[in-house]
């Protein structure tokens, strides 16, 4: 029984030796596989962002890495839903690969320098660079990969007048979604850079297309384009309620507010009068109304109706000032009242009626005159004009009496005459009505006979006094 004991010790502490002998050999030998793994490796247990790089060497990591963010993929969301999904590698995204190896490189010398029996997780964040290829991601960013969803675009604010309101509106703008290439790129851009310092090297990043990346209206509504509606639509009412009365006498023609807002020119914000129509307006009155240095239809004492063809009495009206002063007046918005403007003016006048029954008619057929004032005859007295000649006959025409002066010297050197009258009315080219106390008789054919004037008429004094008496200047004169 003892001998049996003996052997059973022997083998233990074989058994013992052989075990230590083994353990000794493990820990060598994992000793040497731990020192090989964290000296050819980046050691155990590591990963860099996230992303596991365990026992691989700086070229094998170096692979994984750029492979897992280049496969890194981007989705864009539009509306809720996804409208496309592409990735880093795809929009032109890289990591710099000297820059990669580096940052590596330095982490594995940095860790080969602490090698641990029990090592525990680390998770590293080294140095990175990206690169893109700018002209790759602009071609992946392009509206056509956004799906075949219908977009429009957007539009500015504008002032428009509406026909149907008939008043000018402001139209604001409209958010359309077409998709602004150059916002997109930025906003993409910038999107991935926030991302890369978060989340380098994970599975996806989510980004939304929405108004910061669609085109914006250039033209917003302001509070200066409403206060130009409300001017404008302000000057719209004044057009609207502008009447122009033009006297003539107790006769009268109204411009009224429709004629006027028939004229109203609208192209975009810019309103105006049409002056064309405007200037057509003045026209047609000026060839309406106008009586002088037109041939004149006069009905004489004798009931017969003659044309005198030289008119210098009478109302033109002056065509361009009249327009201004119309186009000023229509801006008024009020009911104006008044005569139009002349170059030409008259004593008086009833509508085209320019004498209205206060004037003189000459004859010199019959070698009378007649004086009317008011439409009634204030008296009709036989007179004696120029000699028939060329050189002194008196002129046909109408004109106004110039002035009025008593007494007056005639004078002519080329006649030879220095003559002294009580009344002078002088009406054209030094031709004037006077008394002439060397006329011994007046009318029949005197003026014929030697005793005609060298053009004034000549007056019974009587008669002379009674016309200076009764007219002033600017009174009509008409000799046929």
């Amino acid at each position: 029984m003892k001998k049996k004991q003996t052997i059973s010790r022997k083998t233990q502490k074989i058994i013992l030796g052989i075990c230590i002998v083994a353990v000794l050999i493990l820990g060598i030998g994992l000793f040497a596989y731990i020192h090989m793994v964290d000296s050819t490796t980046l050691g155990r247990k590591i990963s860099i962002y996230g992303l596991d790089v365990s026992k691989m060497t700086v070229e094998e990591a170096q692979q994984k890495i750029a492979d897992t963010f280049q496969s890194k993929a981007v989705v864009f969301e539009e509306d809720g839903g996804e409208v496309y999904r592409t990735s880093l590698k795809d929009l032109g995204y890289a990591l710099d690969e000297e820059n990669l190896k580096s940052a590596l490189d330095a982490l594995q010398q940095e860790r080969s320098q602490e090698t641990e029996i029990l090592a525990s997780q680390e998770d590293y964040q080294i140095e990175y660079q990206v690169v893109k290829d700018e002209a790759q991601e602009q071609a992946a960013l392009t509206e056509e990969h956004f799906g075949e969803k219908e977009r429009t675009a957007s539009s500015d604010a504008e002032i428009r007048y509406s026909k149907k309101k008939k008043k000018f509106v402001l139209v604001k703008q409209v958010q359309g979604n077409q998709i602004d290439d150059e916002k997109l790129l930025s906003y993409v851009d910038g999107s991935l850079e926030s991302e890369f310092q978060s989340d380098l090297l994970g599975d996806e990043v989510k980004l939304v297309v929405d108004t910061e990346v669609y085109q914006q209206p250039e033209v917003k509504a302001t509070k200066e384009m409403k206060e130009q509606v409300e001017s404008l639509n302000s000057q719209l009412d004044k057009y609207r309620s502008t009447t122009v009365t033009y006297l003539f006498g107790s006769e009268t023609q109204v411009l009224d507010s429709d004629t006027i807002f028939s004229w109203v020119k609208i192209d975009g914000t810019d309103m105006s009068i049409d002056q064309d129509a405007a200037a057509a307006y003045v026209s047609d009155m000026a060839n309406k109304y106008n009586t002088i240095y037109i041939p004149r239809t006069f009905h004489t004492s004798s009931g017969e109706d003659i044309t005198v063809q030289d008119n210098e009495y009478g109302y033109r009206i002056d065509q361009d000032a009249e327009l201004a002063q119309l186009l000023a007046d229509l801006k008024s918005g009020e009911a104006v009242s008044r005569e139009p403007v002349y170059s030409s003016s008259a004593m008086m006048r009833n509508g085209t009626d320019d004498l209205v029954g206060s004037y003189i008619e000459v004859s010199l057929d019959a070698q009378h005159l007649w004086l009317y004032k008011d439409g009634a005859l204030v008296t009709e007295t036989d007179i004696v004009s120029g000699a028939p000649t060329a050189e002194r006959e008196t002129y046909r025409g109408a004109w106004p009496i110039a002035y009025k002066a008593s007494p007056f010297t005639l004078s002519s050197e080329e006649y030879g005459y220095n003559t002294t009258v009580k009344y002078w009315m002088p009406f054209v080219y030094g031709q004037g009505l006077h008394d002439a106390s060397w006329q011994s008789a007046f009318g029949g054919d005197r003026y014929k006979t030697g005793h005609g004037s060298h053009g004034c008429i000549n007056l019974p004094e009587d008669q002379a006094a009674l016309i200076y008496n009764t007219i002033d200047g600017g009174y009509p004169i008409i000799i046929y």
